[in-house]
């Protein structure tokens, strides 16, 4: 079944991947293009995180979504398509916020994460992890601004590493304080702490693709020990309109309470994380 791929991989490679254990955390348009590609690979154990059921304005972008999908879970879905796609595939299915304990526990003991969901929340406990477990993970979004005018502005795509120990999101001005602050409450009283209400963000499986298609081949050429140089750890940001593609190395504060050595990194059970919501440690 992978001859194809053992072709570039190798055995040694095709079989690191089997022993893979990777999440997803958000499971919408381009965490499902994750999943698909995932499964086609031959990772052998997927964590599915998200806490959303899948609406009409969906189907679009989820792939293998029918009709009858609208109103279940997104994990349902994500698990039905990596199942199809591999019939031996270990899944496990946690149909929760990122922050919830059941969702931490899972995540401390994976080997790669995927945080495709465009949340501060999702951003700042997925970082937490990546530091503390010493997790890799990669950053997959899509941005498309429009103007209430429907003007279009300066679409991109962004495939970001969070590597332990290098520049966390928050030395990046990834994450927002204050709008992380308003996601931790309950939905009702997030709506209510904002001046502005939330609008959905335009969304399309062509870009999508385009992301997903960076980060899913980083991690195969690293999970294969396939790059040039280890030390290549920047971001990749494409401009579609453009059609430029440009690096981006991360910045690093010396005295950052996540991705250095006097603050979390590598505390594992020790860790702020761990103390708060996380009971498992990695073995």
């Amino acid at each position: 079944m992978w001859d194809r791929q053992a072709r570039l991989l190798g055995d040694r490679g095709q079989e690191t991947l089997a022993r893979l254990r990777v999440a997803i955390v958000g499971l919408g348009g381009v965490g499902s293009i994750v999943v698909e590609e995932l499964a086609q690979l031959g990772v052998g154990e997927l964590v599915l995180i998200d806490n959303e059921t899948v609406d009409a304005t969906n189907l679009p972008r989820l792939l293998g979504a029918e009709r009858s999908d609208i109103d279940k879970p997104k994990t349902d879905l994500a698990a039905r398509s990596a199942t199809r796609a591999n019939p031996q595939i270990r899944l496990t299915t946690v149909p929760r916020r990122v922050e919830s304990p059941e969702a931490l526990r899972e995540l401390v003991v994976c080997d790669w994460i995927f945080l495709t969901a465009d949340s501060h929340s999702a951003r700042h406990w997925v970082n937490a992890v990546v530091h503390e477990f010493l997790i890799p993970a990669t950053q997959v979004g899509v941005k498309i601004p429009v103007s209430p005018d429907g003007g279009i502005g300066r679409i991109h795509t962004a495939t970001r590493l969070i590597t332990p120990g290098v520049g966390c999101m928050w030395c990046n001005g990834l994450i927002d304080p204050t709008e992380l602050a308003i996601e931790m409450h309950p939905e009702a009283e997030r709506e209510q702490a904002r001046y502005v209400p939330g609008v959905p963000a335009p969304s399309v499986m062509p870009l999508n693709t385009l992301a997903v298609g960076e980060a899913v081949t980083h991690f195969l050429l690293a999970s294969a020990s396939l790059h040039e140089s280890d030390d290549d750890l920047g971001s990749v940001i494409h401009l579609p309109r453009t059609r430029e593609r440009h690096l981006q190395d991360p910045r690093q504060s010396a005295r950052c309470r996540w991705c250095t050595p006097t603050g979390n990194l590598g505390r594992g059970a020790g860790g702020e994380l761990a103390a708060r919501k996380a009971a498992t440690t990695r073995s």
